[in-house]
């Protein structure tokens, strides 16, 4: 399984976000366990920084807690200079400094999240794929994603259909349909990516 290692900062966040939604919503670590599908032992480990949680970890840890994924990345009464003013603005703005980080280590993805705080429909990240990396871990289910091709070109599988797609290119397509972007380039490939959040989704 694909570990998403975050900047010290973030994990930290991470950490402690997690056992706060967690006791706010009045969940014991074993409580969440059974709701998440996520090991005790897991969830105590993320609590206390010890591991970094996966893609799909952090996905069944929020569906389990019913918040969206920002909210993992909140940080909350310390929050942020950024995170402050993006409040007072109204919670549709999310500042450069204040996007949340991944290094997803196995693949060698590295994730921007875009959607501001709170809850929406839709989740929006900025996705660079080095030479060579690869999608190998998605979320299935009913909805929609799509993106848009920034820099560097990239193969896109969907279902049974290969198509090579580069800078200015987008895409759109059914979020229960096998899939997968690949870089096919010498170069960094980045893309502007967006999944719908409405609905139960499925793993693969």
């Amino acid at each position: 399984m694909e570990t998403v290692r975050q900047p010290e900062n973030d994990q930290a966040v991470v950490s402690r976000r997690l056992r706060e939604v967690r006791t706010k919503k009045g969940l014991s670590v074993n409580e969440l366990a059974t709701k998440s599908s996520v090991s005790a032992g897991m969830i105590s480990q993320i609590e206390r920084g010890i591991s970094s949680p996966s893609v799909k970890t952090l996905e069944r840890l929020r569906t389990a807690l019913d918040v969206p994924l920002t909210d993992l990345f909140s940080e909350g009464a310390s929050d942020s200079e950024e995170n402050s003013k993006a409040r007072r603005e109204g919670n549709f703005v999310r500042r450069s400094a204040s996007r949340p980080k991944f290094l997803v280590q196995a693949s060698g993805l590295r994730k921007e999240l875009l959607t501001p705080e709170g809850q929406h429909d839709l989740q929006f990240m900025l996705i660079h794929f080095d030479p060579g990396t690869s999608s190998s871990e998605v979320l299935m289910g009913a909805g929609e994603k799509g993106g848009m091709v920034l820099t560097g070109k990239l193969e896109l599988m969907v279902d049974n259909h290969t198509v090579e797609i580069q800078e200015g290119d987008s895409f759109q397509f059914n979020s229960a349909l096998a899939h997968r972007l690949r870089n096919v380039s010498r170069e960094t490939a980045s893309v502007i990516w967006f999944m719908d959040t409405r609905r139960p989704r499925v793993e693969m």
